[in-house]
């Protein structure tokens, strides 16, 4: 889907609850009520094989916004856990597999990274040692690289459960899974 056409989806919602916002090439920008800037980068949206479309709103004081449009009635908000101490967020990366949305940002505390499961409407924080990650989304394998502890994480996605398992390089090079 081209960015066209994910901001098509998305001014045809912002149309139901703000009258005043702005569309460019790669961002879409308003005020809230208060006056607080927020934007939705094309790169913080995602879509998956049914329909199901996400889109994270950043904040300029660091109110956060997923957003999750299921179907044409309805939408779910969800508030990630984040703490930018009242200054915005890098925003947010998302991606689907199936009814899993992948977030990765950052807040104070590093890169986080949380499945949130649109069925069940739970998140779960997949957690490691270092400050940063490089994360590899394979069908429902989720690949991690932990930048400075080399510590590399698969978590397999399945309907009722994540499944955490430390792997190493090794089996990385033999799957031949590379982080972009």
């Amino acid at each position: 889907m081209t960015t066209k056409e994910i901001f098509e989806i998305l001014e045809e919602e912002l149309y139901l609850t703000v009258r005043d916002f702005e569309i460019e090439e790669d961002w879409i920008f308003w005020k809230d009520a208060f006056g607080t800037e927020i934007e939705i980068d094309k790169y913080s949206t995602a879509i998956n094989n049914q329909g199901v479309f996400a889109w994270w709103q950043s904040n300029e004081v660091g109110h956060e916004l997923i957003r999750i449009k299921i179907n044409r009635d309805i939408i779910i908000n969800w508030r990630p856990p984040i703490n930018t101490m009242g200054q915005p967020s890098s925003g947010g990366h998302l991606q689907f597999f199936e009814n899993f949305l992948v977030t990765q940002y950052v807040d104070k505390h590093g890169q986080r990274l949380f499945v949130f499961n649109i069925n069940t409407l739970k998140a779960e924080e997949i957690i490691t040692k270092g400050f940063t990650k490089k994360v590899k989304l394979n069908g429902n394998e989720l690949f991690i690289k932990d930048s400075f502890e080399n510590e590399f994480i698969k978590v397999s996605i399945y309907p009722d459960r994540l499944e955490r398992e430390e792997i190493d390089e090794a089996y990385m090079n033999s799957r031949n899974i590379k982080f972009d």
